[in-house]
């Protein structure tokens, strides 16, 4: 499957969301990544995405899908701990 491409810097479409939803196997977190990655890319920054920007797509993600907001501070000890997996 190839990787979604993200339409908007405001928003994430319903459909988008199931997109990168599928493309990271149903993975909420490497979906709002890659999100958060692909909105970097929209606005011409090459860099990698904080966890602001991960955060916020992460929302962006949760809303196009009818569901809560995330917890900032939950989303920050996953990607710590996947950091601290991978090493």
């Amino acid at each position: 499957m190839r990787k979604p491409v993200l339409r908007s810097l405001d928003t994430v479409q319903s459909d988008e969301a199931q997109l990168y939803l599928k493309w990271t196997g149903g993975d909420e977190l490497s979906a709002a990544i890659a999100i958060a990655v692909d909105r970097n890319k929209l606005d011409g920054t090459a860099r990698a995405p904080d966890d602001m920007e991960i955060h916020h797509a992460l929302f962006l993600l949760r809303r196009a899908q009818g569901m809560t907001a995330p917890s900032f501070d939950t989303m920050r000890f996953e990607l710590k701990k996947r950091l601290a997996a991978a090493a």
